[in-house]
Formats: structure tokens, C-alpha cells, sequence
């Protein structure tokens, strides 16, 4: 029982001191520091110089003219929020009048981050001053010109809600965006 003991106790040391050699020869594995935590990344924002021609489809034919500027929030690589504050040259009464349309954007942007095409599926709702809310939804190509900046072509559906009347339109986009 004694020599049972002994043989454990000396492979028990060998054991020990084996692992302590095989430790000591082995580089220590170095530990990378604690990341900073997710809140401190900053979201992707987005610059886009919008430029639309929309030809009213239903309850009267009409044509208007929209430039603007978004500001769009990317809060994952898919899925962006924005705000759109533009120009819109529409038709009035008397000829031509002239209003600010204001708008939140919602996008979902198909494929990878680094695909060369992608397809925006866009859902807007906002306000055209003076007249009435407006709800856009549209989708169309969005053609990467380099990693940061994106040439879209859309076609959207607009709805007016203008003079007690709703209208529809059928517009056409080209859009310039800059991530930065």
C-alpha cells in the first residue's frame, strides 16, 4: 500500500514538474486588451444629393421637380434612418409654385457591404409646406463608384395629400450619396 502511495505521489511530481517545463517552453499567450464597449462606435453617416422628376398618374396629370439634400443614419449595414429637406417646383393654380417638402426615410439596402450593385427598398412620410403630407415608397439600383461613394437610380410612387385632393405620381430619382 506504501509503494502504491509512493508511485502515486512521484508521478503525481513528475506530472507537475513536466507541465511546468512544457509551460516554461511555450510562449505565454498574449491576451488582447479589453475592446472599448459598442457604444462608444459611431453610427456610418450617409450624405445624399437627391434630384427627382415626378409625373402626377392619377386625379390629374401634373409635373413636378424636386432637389434635396438627406442625412441619413446607417444603424447596421443593411438598414439606414433619414431626415430629407428639399426643394419642390410644383404645379399650381396660376403656373408654377413653389414649396419645401420635408421627409423621414426609411431604407433597407439588399446584398453585402461590398457589393459592387445593391437594391434600396425605400419608405418615406413627410410634409410638402402648405399644402399637405406626402408618403413616398420606392426602390431601384444603387451602383458603388468607390468604397465610400454610390450612384441611385429609383423609381418611387408618391402620394400628395394636397388642396383636398390625393394625388399619385410616378417619379424617377438619381441620387448621390457619400458615406462618411
Amino acid at each position: 500500500m506504501m509503494v502504491c502511495r509512493s508511485i502515486s505521489l512521484v508521478v503525481a511530481f513528475a506530472t507537475l514538474g513536466l507541465g511546468g517545463a512544457a509551460r516554461a517552453q511555450t510562449p505565454p499567450v498574449a491576451v488582447a486588451p479589453a475592446s472599448a464597449p459598442e457604444a462608444e462606435a459611431t453610427l456610418p453617416v450617409r450624405l445624399a444629393l437627391h434630384l427627382e422628376g415626378a409625373a402626377g398618374v392619377a386625379t390629374g396629370g401634373f409635373r413636378n421637380g424636386l432637389i434635396g439634400g438627406r442625412v441619413d443614419l446607417r444603424v447596421s449595414p443593411n438598414i439606414s434612418l433619414g431626415g430629407y429637406l428639399g426643394y419642390a417646383n410644383l404645379k399650381g393654380k396660376d403656373g408654377r409654385a413653389h414649396a419645401a417638402l420635408t421627409y423621414a426615410q426609411l431604407e433597407y439596402l439588399t446584398g453585402q457591404a461590398g457589393d459592387r450593385v445593391r437594391v434600396p427598398a425605400r419608405f418615406a412620410s413627410g410634409y410638402l409646406g402648405a399644402n399637405g403630407p406626402i408618403v413616398r415608397v420606392g426602390s431601384g439600383l444603387a451602383i458603388a463608384l468607390s468604397p465610400s461613394v454610390d450612384l441611385v437610380a429609383e423609381v418611387a410612387s408618391m402620394v400628395w395629400f394636397t388642396n383636398n385632393q390625393t394625388l399619385l405620381s410616378l417619379d424617377l430619382a438619381l441620387e448621390l450619396a457619400v458615406t462618411l
